[in-house]
């Protein structure tokens, strides 16, 4: 689940629109051009193909609980956060879950936090997860988010020198660090060669009184 989120600043950015079911079918292209723009930088350095990518988000059509939000400013997709039930996503992602205590049937998984980098330090990201956490708060059975972040070292000959990992949005946001729960997952990177990757897990309590 990558961000851009750097630090905020109180700046004009505009709402993410709620989608859910036959709606999310008219937004795949827009948001398999967003994954695929901000997967491939750094961290994650995913060399997607837009067929795998328009298969992929159709679970988001699909799945009765999934949501999507989407922001989009001159008719340019600019920010979305997605998520979907964590027990309808697929297992080797549950796997992870098989030695922790969560409740998979209450948790709900964050699949995307994405933001076009001209709209980082500007809330959006706040903004995106904020209305992400009301809708699942809405929907009444679930009591927390969890998202995955891929693992990189800090020496990585490709981290920009003023990357700020995603860890620091998460933690500011309410999610901890799920000690153990990983999974791997491999993929294209830019070079053209597949590699393997360490997903480390995140959780966040949710309380439907809580203060945004």
């Amino acid at each position: 689940m990558p961000t851009l989120e750097k630090d905020e600043k109180s700046l004009s950015t505009p709402a993410g629109k709620l989608l859910t079911g036959p709606a999310v079918a008219g937004a795949l292209d827009a948001l398999a051009t967003l994954r695929l723009d901000i997967f491939l930088e750094y961290p994650y350095l995913y060399r997607g193909r837009r067929e795998d990518e328009l298969n992929y988000l159709r679970s988001y059509a699909e799945q009765p609980d999934a949501c999507v939000i989407l922001a989009a400013e001159g008719g340019e997709a600019i920010g979305a956060a997605t998520g979907m039930p964590l027990s309808h996503e697929n297992s080797q992602l549950l796997e992870a879950f098989a030695d922790s205590a969560l409740n998979l049937g209450e948790t709900y998984y964050v699949g995307e936090l994405l933001l076009r980098p001209a709209y980082c330090s500007r809330g959006l990201g706040r903004r995106l997860l904020a209305q992400l956490e009301s809708e699942v708060l809405a929907r009444g059975r679930y009591r927390q988010l969890t998202c995955a972040t891929v693992e990189r070292p800090a020496d990585h000959p490709l981290r920009p020198p003023d990357f700020i990992p995603i860890t620091r949005f998460l933690a500011r946001t309410g999610f901890v660090r799920l000690p153990g729960v990983t999974t791997h997952f491999a993929w294209r990177e830019p070079d053209g060669i597949q590699r393997d990757h360490v997903m480390q897990f995140w959780m966040k309590e949710l309380q439907p009184d809580q203060s945004r």
